[in-house]
């Protein structure tokens, strides 16, 4: 897809761009803005859920007199345990985070994320 850039009417183009990072929801204070003019865009940083889990483990055991059935030292495992790990869901989301403009120099968020306010001239 081709990127297009239209001539802005009256000299216009962007004015400013603040960019900034909420640790909460609630309102962060920016240098004020045209609200008519401006537009805010809002980036979730946080998550909720599970991942499922793959692979193996391996538990050095040396240490450790005996593992169950397997003493230290005894053939080719000397006293390591490996086994294999697996199993939950995977129903890992990004949470879904909005951000507006409240007043000329307040942005108000509805939890932790980066935001950028552009506005133009």
């Amino acid at each position: 897809m081709a990127l297009s850039v239209f001539p802005a009417a009256g000299g216009g183009g962007i004015k400013s761009v603040q960019r900034g990072l909420a640790t909460t929801a609630g309102t962060v204070t920016i240098t004020a803005v045209d609200i008519t003019k401006s537009f805010v865009t809002v980036f979730g940083t946080t998550s909720r859920g599970a991942a499922a889990i793959s692979g193996t483990a391996t538990i050095n055991a040396s240490n450790i007199p005996s593992i169950g059935y397997q003493n230290r030292g005894e053939g080719n495992n000397a006293g390591n345990l490996t086994f294999g790990v697996s199993g939950g869901t995977n129903n890992l989301v990004t949470a879904i985070v909005q951000g507006f403009l409240a007043s000329s120099t307040q942005l108000t968020v509805s939890g932790a994320c980066r935001y950028e306010v552009v506005e133009f001239a």
